[in-house]
Order: structure tokens, then sequence, then C-alpha cells
């Protein structure tokens, strides 16, 4: 067999997975000072030894100090000598915890931390961190075909996914309507179903949006209803945006203009049943909105970069999420124009148009119930 092995593909792959390491460490890292406060505690303050550090977050200095020698080691914080140090320190004082001050630079502050930055990490590193922790569970869900409940992933989970997606809906969501100028004269006093709401920060920018509509969220997490609740207030929108615990396929009330099914389609186990419900809450003239990934048309072997993260993101959680329900359609995060399409039709829409609204995040699917 050895002599069929080509040495450098052999190199050039274990290269891949050491890189693949480091990386994983990374994220691991940044985990850890996100949910400890450190990376905040570091931009607050500027440049703090550990023993500082550990006192200000109440954590442990010895790890602490190890955390900020990894940090500045792959070079996420810059580490300077105290004056003492660099002036004739002896070997004995530059090992003390004190003898080095750390700071989070200013750029990567904004990708840690910033909650309305378009290029923003936190969220994704809470979420890829939440689902890492399901990999030894995903065997047997291998071998039974027996998904993970979305709720079973926690409140990183949700969290995360929040955090990534709220500087979109912030600052996006409004130029999205501008290629819909139809829907947008309706929703002047109009009715809007948020399907999937999440954390609500979708629903909020609809209602911020759209300042004389009413707007609905419903999701089947009860923690993330009951946060969006939160976040409609602190936003001041809440005498116009409700929030519901429901199931995508068993929709409450009638006679919307609009309902939207924002990066979550992908995610429903009962996709045709969650569109057919959506057809039959809206008012006449109404229309569906789906955006969801942006993917290749088919599988072609290699992929690109977005592709391959698609495929990340349905491996840990998306499809696992979704086949934790019976009879699940099993889609998955790489979700293909083909497949809206399917849906949609078994669904009772006469079409189904791609609108060309553009978008980093998201393809924009506009589905009507009939030919009009």
């Amino acid at each position: 067999m050895s002599s069929t092995i080509d040495p450098g593909r052999r190199e050039i792959f274990a290269r891949r997975l050491t890189d693949a390491t480091s990386g994983a460490f990374d994220v691991a890292a940044a985990y850890l000072g996100l949910r400890l406060g450190l990376y905040r505690s570091l931009a607050d303050h500027g440049p703090t030894t550990s023993a500082e550090l550990a006192e200000r977050t109440s954590t442990n200095e010895r790890l602490v100090r190890e955390w900020l020698e990894q940090q500045a080691a792959t070079e996420v914080l810059e580490a300077t000598r105290d004056d003492a140090t660099q002036h004739g320190g002896s070997a004995a004082r530059d090992s003390e915890a004190g003898a080095w001050r750390f700071a989070l630079p200013a750029e990567h502050a904004v990708v840690l931390l910033d909650p309305d930055a378009i290029d923003g990490m936190g969220g994704t590193v809470r979420s890829l961190a939440a689902e890492l922790a399901m990999v030894p569970r995903l065997v047997e869900s291998f071998r039974t075909g027996r998904g993970i409940p979305y709720a079973e992933y926690g409140p990183d989970e949700a969290d995360g996914q929040a955090m990534s997606t709220r500087p979109v809906y912030r600052s996006q969501l409004s130029s999205w309507f501008v290629a819909l100028p139809e829907v947008s004269a309706r929703l002047a006093g109009g009715k809007v179903l948020d399907v999937g709401c999440g954390l609500g920060w979708s629903t909020v920018s609809i209602a911020k949006a759209f300042p004389t509509a009413q707007v609905d969220g419903v999701d089947f997490d009860l923690a993330s209803i009951e946060a969006a609740r939160e976040i409609a207030k602190l936003v001041g929108v809440s005498d116009r945006v409700r929030f519901e615990v429901r199931d995508a396929a068993e929709l409450a009330g009638a006679g919307y203009d609009l309902v939207t099914f924002f990066e979550m389609l992908h995610d429903l186990a009962r996709p045709v049943e969650a569109l057919r419900a959506a057809r039959e809450a809206l008012a006449p003239g109404g229309v569906v909105l789906v955006a969801d990934e942006i993917t290749a048309d088919a599988f072609a072997g290699p992929a690109d970069e977005a592709d391959r993260r698609h495929y990340g993101w349905s491996l840990l959680m998306c499809l696992p999420s979704s086949m934790s329900e019976p009879g699940s359609a099993a889609t998955g995060a790489v979700i293909r124009p083909a497949t809206v399409r399917a849906y949609a039709d078994a669904a009772g829409f006469a079409s189904t148009e791609i609108l060309p609204i553009e978008s980093l995040a998201f393809r924009f699917y506009l589905l009507r119930p009939s030919g009009r």
C-alpha cells in the first residue's frame, strides 16, 4: 500500500489537520475569554497583569496566566514587560506573574465584543463550542438515526446564533424590503408573522423597519421566547410585537400580510407542513419570504468555503437537531434552491421566486399562494 501513497499529498493533509487543531484551540480559548469576561475586562481596563485580571473577573490567577500567555503566544493579545523587568530585572523577577502585561488590540476587541459588528465572531465561538460538546453524543446518533433536540445544545447555542445574526438584521433588514415595494406597502399597518424567531432580533427589526405594523414571533424553544420578550421591551417595540411558543407547523392566527422564515427552514423537521401552515395563515394577497443559506445548486465534490462551513454546521447541529423529531425531512444546512422549490410546491404555493437581493448571508425566496 505504501507504494501508492503520494508523500506530498499525505504531508498536505497532515498539515491541514495540524492547522485545524490550532484553530480548535483558538475557538476554545476564545470561548473561555468570552464566557469569563476576560476579553471585556481587558477591553475596559487596558494592559493588565494576570493577577489584576484574575481579581477583576473572580477567576484563578494561575489558570488566567496560562490563558493570557496562550493568547499572546498566538497573537490574539499583545504582551509587554513591566518597566522594572525591562531594566535589569532578575530571572526570578521575570518569572513572576506581574512581570508581563497583556492588552487586547482594539481591532480584535471589535470582532470579539461588538454586538453590532457584521464581522463579529463572538456568537460563532459560543455556538460552535456548544456543538463541539455534542460530538460524543453524535456517535450514537449516527448509529441509531436519532438526533439531538435543539434545547439540549444549551444556552450557548441559542445565544450564539442570536449574537451572529443580530448585526445582520439590525443593519440590513430594512434594505431587503427595498426589493419588495409591494410587500412594504402592505406592511404599513399590516401584520407580519416571523416563524422560528429565536431570540427575536429579526422580529424586532421588522417592527423597527415598519413602525405601524403588528409583528408576531413564534418559536418552539421556551427559553428563546422568554429572552425575545425581554429584547422587545429593551428595544421599545413590545406594544406591537408578540412572542409565542409554538411549533412552526401549528401556527396561530390568520390574516398575515407577510410570513417570514429567516435562516431556519432547513432546521425544520416538517418544512412542508410549516410552509403549508404559513400559506393558510396569509391574508388575500399575502406572501411568504424565506431567507436561507447561499449554497451551490448541487453537490459537486470539492466546495467553496461557504459550503464547507454549511456542511460543518449541518453535521454538528442543524441535521441532528431536525432528526430528533419523528418523520423528519432531514434537510440539513446545505439547502439547495431546488429543495426550497420542492417544499413550496408540496405546500401548495403557486410560485417560488429567487429575489435579486444582495446579501452575503442569505438567499431570498418569495413564495406566492396564487399566480398573481
